[in-house]
């Protein structure tokens, strides 16, 4: 009986150790991926899947993009380092906050709200925002940071044109028109160390049926007459129909 027991308490552990271990390799892979832009994205504070879980993407044919030259600051800079450092690789950018050229980086940025929000609202997307309706944290990502050599850098600014497609699989590439000739990159391929995601704002349409009216960036409120949470636009259905 002892023995049993014993053997009972050695399995238990080595459960627990195994959960454990699972659990640490999942959060370490979640660490070193970034989702895509345009992406559906799970964000919730505290939980260590927030800010990476791809949760999945829109049904879309292609999507213009803008790409921004930025400098480096504090605060960047820490992302890409954390980041770089995370994926085990090479920290090949040097920055000096007292220096007064600063290393620069591109933000790849979604240039068409407008564009992004009829699509979601199209019967194609009709799933995609039945699942965003019953959950609030869910958000888009609509930037991401890419850390490039110069050369990298003056391509892109020199580029006429990007836009976002996907290939037979569905995987997201960034289409660059340069000078009449295309370029394509996976985005998987691309040095990705930062992104940034916007909300929902829901509103109706003139049959009082939910359909998203607004994107906004992190930290910018809904316009008047919208909400982040799809909840308060039934309540405020309901109140007016009382």
């Amino acid at each position: 009986m002892k023995t049993t027991f014993t053997y009972f308490l050695i399995s238990c552990i080595a459960l627990f150790t195994f959960s454990c271990s699972s659990y640490q390799a999942k959060k370490q892979e979640a660490l070193l991926s970034f989702p895509e832009l345009g992406a559906i994205v799970k964000v919730k504070d505290n939980l260590w899947y927030s800010a990476t879980e791809q949760v999945g993407l829109p049904q879309w044919t292609q999507l213009r993009v803008t790409a921004q030259e930025m400098p480096f600051n504090r605060e960047s800079y820490f992302a890409y380092a954390k980041a770089t450092h995370r994926a085990g690789k090479i920290n090949s950018i040097p920055y000096m906050d007292s220096l007064q050229y600063k290393p620069k980086y591109i933000r790849l940025q979604l240039l068409d709200k407008i564009e992004i929000t009829e699509l979601l609202n199209t019967t194609k997307n009709r799933t995609v925002r039945s699942y965003l309706e019953k959950d609030g944290d869910l958000k888009m990502v609509t930037s991401v940071d890419l850390a490039l050599s110069e050369t990298e850098i003056t391509f892109f600014n020199q580029a006429e044109a990007f836009e976002l497609r996907k290939d037979d699989y569905g995987t997201v590439i960034l289409n660059i028109v340069d000078g009449g000739t295309e370029q394509a990159y996976y985005l998987s391929d691309l040095r990705v160390f930062n992104y940034g995601y916007s909300s929902f704002c829901w509103g109706e349409d003139q049959y009082h049926r939910l359909q998203i009216e607004h994107i906004a960036p992190e930290g910018e409120k809904c316009p008047k007459g919208t909400y982040t949470k799809p909840d308060k636009v039934k309540a405020n259905q309901s109140y007016v129909k009382f």
